[in-house]
């Protein structure tokens, strides 16, 4: 049984004196007050209580999240690895808590039985059997320990010599890949500078705040705490100055010091907060990596380290997160069976028949996504990543074939970002604009580490009419993301089509947008829009491609040159206009929606066929506005 050290504020009395009655019946040793504010008179005998204790039981509350006392005593807990958090009233964890599972005994009153008492007990026998499982050390001992007590502590010693003799049998492989143990993460200062100890506080915190990482299957301590039982330890050094913020992040492990991954970082002058939120974001996602490699049982050193790297480039680079197709390859050829690599394998081919498309030279990497495919099938026929492949490795534009396969593979996988945002675009390209704006936001939620998936939401926000709430999500991804490209494309994006253009020019000066559209969004003259015109009218007597075309018509509709738009569009074949027909539900396409010649063009591609079969039209029918019926129009083509 547990010495059990119970933490809570004083307004939570009525509730922890029941939760300690639970525990003493249950076996365990509590030790809890009563007392009134706190004070010096106490400090000694808790501070001998805390070191005495195997288990720190905390109660928040919006109280306790308050309390300073507490705080301390959940931190102590924390960094000894054993602290089991309550939620008593709904109250979620503060800051540097929150990476620990928490029972919610909802809104219990303090009367009655203690609600979830099996699971708070099971959390506290996990915690000792992990206990049991490491090597010793000394710690001091309750007074008065029973007989039974000091059994259990000889019980400790035989499981930690047996676990030392299993894993002299397992040599080359990593001990903390047990799937059934709790990942302990450390964080270290790499030197005793105070910019590299702030920098080693900072991530330690931000660590800690990521408490939809993982959930449950790892533990945060700091270099203190760690005692040599640490599975991974990140060791920070800030090597920059005030005037150029640099440091360089990188990933042991914990017990052979191996160098597992590493990443330097560095920002233009001024912007140390941006250094500091970019390292805990890498941080976040090689810890994700690690992760899914030890839950799939683990990987040699060479062969992890290939998947760090191929599966946590760069935070601010995640566009091709699922890494070099080279590297994946030989982690899968010598271990058939590990199926993260398979899925990150699947997803860059799948972008790279992506890429080929725009150069017609898509044949290659198609048969090679097939044969994986095929492979893969047979072994995991369950892979998410096997929809996004089977959509790659079509050869026309389906709206209904599309969004089926979607539709079933986000059934089967609700929480997966990477389908939701695959969903979210192809009901963009249906009309479908307020059901894509909810799947790549419940994409972004699901993947906070990923800038991509926030930029993603944001624009589908703007495309989707509310304009508004995509500035204020930007303003917070500015917060969040600086530095990266992702962030810096969302804004071009944004700034040039609802926001400053001058602004959108200062960060895109010589990119896709021309200057004849930055200056026409400036100033709307009439001189402005026919310099835009003629601008895109030199392409007139070349060959244009389905991009060219769908920057061409949202400039030009944006300035209600209609006629321009329908000329374009007929430039380009059935099946090239379905491929960017997400461009035609833009805001900046209304006056052509409007016109009449838009539902024609929408069954010469196929979306009429999709609306009629489906029985689901797009969200600009029943806007104000529309000088037709889109169902009695549709019902007249053939």
């Amino acid at each position: 049984m547990a010495s059990v050290f119970l933490s809570y504020d004083r307004d939570d009395a009525g509730k922890a004196r029941p939760i300690a009655i639970a525990l003493e019946k249950a076996g365990h040793s509590v030790w809890w007050d009563e007392r009134i504010g706190g004070g010096s008179q106490y400090a000694k005998e808790i501070e001998l209580a805390l070191n005495r204790s195997d288990i720190v039981v905390v109660l928040w509350s919006t109280s306790s999240v308050e309390s300073p006392w507490v705080r301390d005593e959940a931190g102590t807990g924390r960094d000894k690895g054993r602290l089991v958090p309550l939620s008593v009233d709904g109250t979620s964890p503060p800051l540097g808590f929150r990476q620990f599972q928490t029972v919610d005994l909802g809104t219990w009153s303090g009367r009655g039985k203690v609600p979830k008492v099996s699971e708070i007990l099971a959390a506290i026998d996990t915690l000792m059997k992990e206990s049991a499982a490491e090597p010793e050390v000394e710690r001091s001992s309750p007074p008065h320990r029973s007989s039974g007590q000091r059994t259990f502590r000889g019980r400790l010693i035989l499981t930690s010599f047996g676990l030392v003799l299993l894993a002299s049998i397992a040599i080359g492989t990593w001990w903390w890949f047990r799937s059934d143990q709790l990942m302990v993460v450390e964080v270290a200062a790499a030197n005793s500078s105070p910019r590299t100890q702030a920098a080693a506080s900072d991530l330690f915190v931000k660590l800690g705040s990521l408490a939809q990482l993982g959930q449950s299957k790892w533990q945060l301590v700091n270099s203190n705490a760690g005692r040599g039982r640490s599975s991974l330890i990140f060791r920070v050094a800030d090597t920059g100055s005030s005037v150029q913020p640099q440091a360089n992040l990188v990933l042991l492990d914990g017990r052979s010091d191996a160098l597992l991954w590493s990443r330097e970082f560095d920002f233009p002058q001024g912007q140390q907060a941006d250094l500091r939120q970019q390292l805990s974001l890498a941080a976040g996602r090689v810890l994700e990596c690690a992760m899914e490699s030890r839950e799939q049982g683990g990987l040699s050193t060479d062969l992890l380290k290939l998947f760090l790297d191929s599966c946590a480039p760069r935070a601010d680079q995640d566009a091709d997160k699922y890494g070099p197709a080279a590297q994946l390859r030989r982690i899968v050829s010598q271990v058939p069976s590990f199926r993260p690599g398979w899925s990150r394998l699947i997803l860059a081919e799948a972008t790279a028949v992506d890429i080929s498309k725009a150069t017609d030279s898509a044949e290659t990497p198609k048969r090679q996504l097939k044969a994986d495919v095929d492979r893969v099938r047979k072994m995991f026929p369950d892979l998410p990543e096997l929809a996004i492949a089977e959509l790659r490795l079509q050869n026309d534009v389906g709206y209904g074939r599309d969004l089926a396969i979607l539709d079933a593979a986000v059934d089967r996988n609700p929480d997966n970002p990477l389908l939701l945002s695959e969903q979210s675009e192809a009901q963009m390209r249906v009309g479908r604009m307020f059901d894509a704006i909810g799947s790549a936001h419940k994409a972004a939620e699901l993947d906070p580490l990923s800038p991509r998936g926030t930029a993603a939401y944001i624009m589908s926000l703007a495309y989707g009419g509310q304009v508004d709430t995509a500035r204020a999500e930007l303003n917070k991804a500015e917060k969040l993301w600086a530095g990266t490209e992702a962030l810096k494309e969302t804004e071009i994006a944004f700034l040039s089509r609802f926001g400053d253009p001058a602004k959108a020019f200062e960060l895109d000066p010589e990119g896709y947008n021309t200057g004849f559209y930055y200056k026409a969004r400036k100033n709307p003259s009439p001189a402005n829009i026919a310099r835009l015109k003629a601008g895109i009218d030199e392409f007139r007597p070349k060959q244009v491609n389905a991009s060219q075309v769908a920057w061409a018509i949202q400039g030009l509709a944006e300035f209600g040159l209609v006629d321009d738009v329908f000329y374009w569009l007929g430039r380009l074949s059935n099946d090239e206009v379905a491929g960017i027909s997400y461009v035609l539900f833009r805001p900046a396409l209304a006056s052509v929606r409007r016109d009449p010649r838009f539902m024609p063009l929408a069954f010469r591609i196929g979306l009429v066929r999709y609306w009629r079969t489906s029985g689901i039209w797009p969200d600009f029918c029943e806007r104000p506005g529309i000088p037709y019926d889109c169902k009695a129009v549709a019902a007249k083509l053939k």
